[in-house]
């Protein structure tokens, strides 16, 4: 059935979708959508959503309808919103935030946060509503990991000064504390806290011999085991180092595994998303030095 140039444009536009607000302004009729609606050329996706038959449902499909079902002020958020601006990969599960007192339908594979946005959290990419990138960076972080926000920074996708801003506008919101926590880690002194947490584990999962900023081949490691030639390293977040700095790093690794040491490196992820992991790898690698 013959579809109107442009609404056939902005259908191919926004990956298949056809919203009500697509049908007035092209000036088709409600009997004209029933019939495209019967004769299977669109396909219905809930009160005044629509797909067209002939385009796959794409990642992208799916994130567009978890939007409008939820409701007409809906947003992508998260992970998800960090996904569609290009920096994650597609996440399993669609995050949509939607005004704190409105009462849109469960739907099947979205997890919906209901609150309140500023305007200024708010942004519309390829024609969706998503929250800002830098509120979604933190968010993300709080979801699924830190790396998120090394990601972005290390990409220049957004500055120390958006997180901060960020941030400050979710002051008194149940994500305060955990946005609080990511920003601290971006500090001068997240390095010597990180530290402090591979200590802590190495302490609590009873593993001795080690030594603290450890002089050796002219370098000073930041966790040594002599006896085994084992050294752990913390890196810091990937957006603190220039090219400069990765060439010192690896220089130094070289240079520490030709005198003869095993050099093991950790990350701020590794170290507080996968503590078990950490403790394994420092065991494997005593156990093999044995």
């Amino acid at each position: 059935m013959h579809l109107p140039p442009e609404l056939r444009r902005i259908a191919l536009n926004n990956d298949g979708v056809i919203t009500a607000a697509d049908v007035r302004s092209a000036g088709l009729s409600r009997p004209a959508v029933r019939r495209r609606v019967t004769c299977g050329a669109w396909v219905s996706q809930g009160r005044g959503i629509y797909t067209l038959a002939d385009h796959p449902i794409t990642a992208r499909t799916k994130a567009r309808l978890a939007v409008h079902k939820t409701g007409p002020k809906a947003v992508l958020s998260g992970l998800s919103a960090v996904w569609w601006q290009g920096l994650a990969d597609n996440p399993s599960t669609i995050t949509v935030t939607a005004p704190r007192h409105s009462h849109g339908r469960e739907v099947e594979g979205v997890r919906v946060r209901y609150r309140d946005l500023d305007d200024a959290e708010v942004i519309v990419r390829s024609d969706l509503r998503v929250t800002t990138l830098a509120l979604s960076v933190l968010e993300a972080a709080i979801e699924e990991s830190v790396s998120v926000v090394d990601n972005a920074l290390l990409r220049r996708r957004v500055s120390l000064q958006q997180l901060n801003a960020a941030a400050a506008r979710r002051v008194g919101t149940s994500d305060e504390r955990a946005m609080t926590r990511i920003l601290e880690l971006l500090g001068p002194g997240a390095r010597s806290a990180a530290e402090r947490i591979a200590v802590s584990l190495l302490d609590s999962a009873r593993i001795p011999g080690w030594f603290a900023n450890y002089a050796t081949d002219g370098y000073v490691a930041d966790l040594a085991f002599p006896r085994a030639r084992l050294i752990v390293e913390i890196d810091g977040f990937a957006y603190h180092r220039d090219a400069a700095a990765f060439q010192r790093d690896r220089d130094r690794r070289n240079d520490l595994t030709a005198g003869g040491w095993t050099v093991l490196n950790f990350t701020w992820s590794d170290l507080t998303e996968r503590p078990e992991q950490f403790v394994d790898r420092v065991r494997d690698a005593l156990a093999a030095a044995a």
